[in-house]
């Protein structure tokens, strides 16, 4: 429909469009007035079937199948079909979204931090928690953007961690935050006022781990890359003092050659009652989102990728669509690019290459990283790149309401370059929403 929009419209300004449909007979402006009719009725055609594809819940209707579910080990298996995803759609960031933030964090020097490629975000009711490799250290604020405190720093103390942090998850209600290094013996343990508490030993010596507390039954998950040379499970279950209760061993499809700090474990936990997770190889990808069965001590594969060329793969799983980035060697190299992103509806198994657009901010791209995690969005921006895409939008603001540009006008007026980063979260809709 774009496509026609844009003929129609150079026909017009040039006056070939009237001969390309026989019109020559036809005055100018009478013929124009027919164009401009024509026109009204596609725009109209165009905004009703719009409105369809992005009320309420997204459902891809439109889109061919990219996916099927096949039986594996007596589970249901999502294989998405890289080779079937044609279509490019750009999605409004608010379909996934039941809420969105526009949170501008305090400038004063204390309050500093970097939006970095490694920058992540943890988030409560009334918090932030930011850790930033390049600030190199976590910082509290409240939703407000208010500085708090820093929480712990890279060093070589007992509250203290070297490399950074991997995984970290702030509990408001119990009024404790968690960290784990990258390379870890300990979980670290602070309050929300930045002091230390007592900290959890780990069963066993843990790299680039994620973990889930549970602090009514006082235990911790924890899952790891299990490398060769540290003979560990791949996750367990473990009490508050170090000692296991119950373990996933590691076994010769997961174990990571060469034992690299190149590899990543990731989990989103935003569907709740499920711990997704997979193990992301650079060189070659272990190819498979899972679903680990804490109660039966099982792994059920739920999603992987059927493709004919070697490429990667970053899996998340949301509430009602699982999104797939996938990226080549080659163009990991190429500095950070904005890899290509494949949304498939769980129930349909329809999907595309998505293009996620903050329609909240005039269709802005936003930053290129962005984190599904624990049932929330988050991203962060430096002030400066954000002002160069609030500028575009609003060179474009003949194509936004004008509450839209009021809106936009305001934020772009209220930041400077100098500013401290820009953070934005929002709530994932679920399946009850």
């Amino acid at each position: 429909m774009l496509f026609l929009y844009s003929h129609i419209f150079f026909y017009f300004r040039n006056d070939i469009f009237v001969n390309s449909l026989n019109l020559r007979k036809i005055p100018i402006m009478k013929a124009h007035y027919y164009l401009l009719l024509i026109l009204t009725l596609c725009l109209a055609c165009s905004n009703k079937n719009n409105q369809e594809k992005t009320s309420g819940k997204l459902t891809l209707d439109d889109l061919p199948v990219i996916a099927q579910s096949v039986e594996s080990q007596g589970n249901t298996l999502t294989e998405v079909d890289i080779s079937a995803v044609k279509d490019t759609f750009n999605i409004p960031l608010s379909v996934l979204l039941s809420s969105f933030q526009i949170i501008r964090l305090e400038n004063s020097d204390e309050a500093l931090t970097a939006a970095g490629q490694d920058t992540r975000i943890a988030i409560s009711d009334h918090y932030l928690l930011i850790n930033s490799f390049k600030a190199g250290a976590c910082k509290l604020y409240n939703r407000n953007g208010k500085y708090i405190t820093q929480i712990s720093s890279i060093g070589q103390g007992p509250d203290e961690y070297t490399l950074g942090i991997y995984d970290m998850y702030l509990d408001e209600t119990n009024n404790r935050i968690y960290l784990l290094p990258f390379r870890a013996n300990k979980i670290l343990v602070f309050d929300l006022e930045g002091h230390p508490q007592k900290h959890i030993p780990l069963a066993y010596t843990t790299h680039k781990g994620r973990f889930l507390i549970n602090p009514d039954n006082k235990t911790v998950t924890i899952l790891c890359l299990p490398f060769q040379d540290t003979p560990t499970a791949l996750i367990w279950t473990q009490d508050l003092e170090g000692n296991s209760l119950k373990e996933y061993p590691t076994s010769s499809p997961f174990l990571i050659i060469p034992s690299t700090y190149d590899n990543e474990i990731k989990e989103s936990l935003n569907t709740p009652g499920t711990i997704d997770f997979y193990l992301h190889n650079c060189i070659a990808s272990q190819d498979t989102l899972y679903h680990y069965d804490k109660g039966s001590n099982l792994l059920r594969p739920v999603l992987t990728t059927k493709t004919n060329e070697p490429i990667c793969h970053y899996f998340v799983e949301l509430p009602n669509y699982f999104l797939v980035t996938w990226y080549t060697q080659t163009s990991w190299n190429n500095a950070f690019p904005n890899f290509p992103r494949i949304l498939i509806d769980k129930n349909s198994l329809k999907g595309c290459f998505v293009n996620l657009k903050w329609n909240m901010l005039g269709n802005i791209d936003g930053p290129s990283k962005y984190y599904f995690d624990r049932g929330y969005f988050s991203a962060i921006m430096e002030p400066y790149e954000l002002k160069e895409q609030l500028d575009q939008a609003l060179a474009k603001k003949d194509q936004l309401t004008s509450s839209m540009v009021q809106k936009i006008k305001e934020l772009n007026n209220q930041i400077t370059e100098d500013d401290n980063c820009i953070t934005f979260i929002g709530k994932l809709r679920t399946n009850t929403q």
